[in-house]
């Protein structure tokens, strides 16, 4: 078996490769080769071009959401500040009318106290002559 097989393999080495010439038929696979590689790169192009306006699309939705959420965000602070002077704003209306009658009772004081030696005495030790 082993002889058989060494002389198989001896044999083989001995034969020489015949060149094989390139034919029509050759000539015509290799241009329908090409043809379809040519129809595969427009499909891979057109695929990745799809892709594209796709990715464009996505970042398009992404910038909307943040124009979208930027306009709420801004809308609820100025409605937060808004609604922050115009609760104040009464408060504010009280202040200044009792300020104004603190500011007449104690011009009536000093008055008074031009007259009176004990409200002078009382005004003075306050400093609030």
């Amino acid at each position: 078996m082993i002889r058989l097989l060494l002389a198989f393999v001896l044999c083989l080495s001995v034969v020489q490769a015949k060149e094989v010439p390139f034919t029509l038929e050759d000539r015509d696979r290799l241009i329908r080769m090409e043809a379809e590689l040519k129809a595969l790169s427009k499909s891979v192009d057109t695929r990745f071009e799809e892709v594209n306006r796709k990715i464009d699309m996505l970042f398009d939705f992404l910038w909307i959401i943040t124009g979208i959420f930027t306009t709420i965000t801004v809308a609820t602070i100025g409605f937060a500040i808004w609604d922050r002077r115009t609760a104040l704003k009464p408060f504010e209306d009280k202040i200044k009318k009792l300020e104004d009658k603190d500011k007449a009772f104690l011009e009536a004081l000093r008055s008074l106290a031009e007259e009176d030696k004990k409200v002078y005495e009382i005004l003075r030790k306050y400093n609030m002559l």
